[in-house]
């Protein structure tokens, strides 16, 4: 670690590390090396060579290097066999400094009256990789910071922790605003790993337009959005259809990837947060089960199979299941099964059910009737057809399982 950055927020001291990694420090060499002409060195903080010309040296202590850092001055060696300097060579080291501290030394290898010609030009390139450096780990850092927070809000852990109104502060996030979880799924269409690259474009495209969206990388594939919605009328998911057209065309922009978007329901308040999220997961998982040629999933329309799925191995589920097993046992075909199906689709509309089955009134009418023999409800009804349908429901839920 070669520098410290402390931030103080509400008299909290928050540290956020700066690397002068040996990364940076070997493009420093390497950029500054075909400019000069010499072989240069980059020292941390303790004085170890961290980038060098000369890969024999690397990690090794740097004596001068150790004298700059002590002093905070230049140190020129001019004698190639001092031996009071182990690690030294004959050259130039001077100090590079990064917000006021000395982040490290950089050493010129040569006689000193020739290469201290290069020396402002070396250090101001150190300065402005390292700054570049600097300001994606800070970056880094702070995006990380706002996805912790997010996670935070998504799992209901916002409310346990002392700190998270003072964060949410810092980083310009208000917790407060009504928001609804959309869960985004994506991958590569074949199958292969998305680059780190791809993942930062698409953190990008989820963001873009929106300052207000929280986004957060769940992992690699998922991302999840906290979206801020109007109250100004009772929401509904229809309020979303501008903003989600607007994404997928951003997202169907993109070369060999494939999405999903999963809508979770509204709930009031922070502690509605990590309701709103599961209600996205839900979503998703009975969409991509149930309706897997659609790109979005709305909560809203699965509710009832959700339901239906938490009841399903219950004994009330079984019990509902047995209104319509004895049709399924006789039904071989599945022609009444589909019948009813059709029926239910069309609000029970005969005319409706008869045009979609092809098939003459009379036809649908002894098929109804048979229907209410096997089960001993009348689809007619609209009580014995609600049962009939939640029956029915259950049934093809439970196919989809085993697929």
């Amino acid at each position: 670690m070669d520098s410290l950055l402390l931030y103080e927020i509400s008299g909290l001291v928050f540290s956020m590390p700066v690397y002068l990694s040996e990364s940076v420090a070997q493009r420093i060499v390497d950029r500054t090396m075909a400019i000069i002409g010499h072989n240069v060195n980059v020292m941390d903080r303790r004085g170890v060579i961290i980038g060098t010309g000369d890969n024999k040296r690397l990690h090794t202590v740097h004596e001068g290097a150790v004298q700059v850092l002590t002093s905070g001055q230049s140190c020129d060696i001019y004698e190639d066999t001092d031996n009071s300097m182990s690690g030294a060579r004959i050259g130039i080291n001077r100090p590079v400094r990064f917000r006021g501290e000395i982040a490290g030394v950089i050493g010129i290898s040569g006689n000193p009256a020739e290469v201290s010609q290069f020396a402002d030009l070396v250090v101001m390139t150190a300065d402005l990789m390292i700054e570049n450096a600097a300001v994606m780990s800070e970056n880094h850092w702070s995006m990380r910071q706002r996805e912790n927070i997010i996670s935070e809000m998504i799992h209901g852990e916002a409310e346990r922790d002392s700190l998270f109104s003072i964060r949410t502060r810092q980083f310009g996030i208000n917790p407060n605003l009504p928001r609804v979880a959309i869960l985004v799924s994506i991958k590569n269409s074949q199958n292969d790993s998305l680059s780190v690259d791809e993942v930062e474009h698409i953190q990008y495209l989820l963001r873009k337009g929106h300052p207000d969206d929280l986004v957060a990388l769940i992992c690699p594939s998922e991302s999840i959005i906290l979206h801020p919605v109007s109250l100004k009328e009772q929401w509904h998911p229809d309020q979303l259809e501008g903003y989600l057209e607007a994404l997928q065309s951003r997202l169907r922009g993109l070369r060999r990837i494939e999405f999903k978007i999963a809508v979770g329901r509204y709930i009031k308040g922070l502690p509605g947060i990590p309701l709103s999220y599961q209600s996205a997961q839900e979503a998703f998982q009975l969409g991509t089960q149930l309706a897997p040629e659609k790109s979005v999933y709305r909560y809203a329309d699965f509710q009832l199979d959700s339901l239906m799925l938490d009841l399903l191995h219950s004994w009330k589920g079984k019990e509902l299941q047995n209104h319509i097993q004895p049709l399924l046992d006789t039904d071989i075909k599945g022609t009444l099964r589909k019948t009813l199906r059709v029926f239910i689709d069309a609000q029970a509309h005969p005319g409706l059910t008869a045009e979609k089955l092809h098939i003459h009134r009379n036809t649908l009418a002894y098929r109804l009737e048979q229907i209410q023999i096997l089960t001993r409800r009348n689809p007619k009804d609209f009580s014995d057809l609600l049962l009939l349908h939640f029956a029915l429901r259950m049934h093809e839920l439970k196919e989809y399982q085993r697929l």
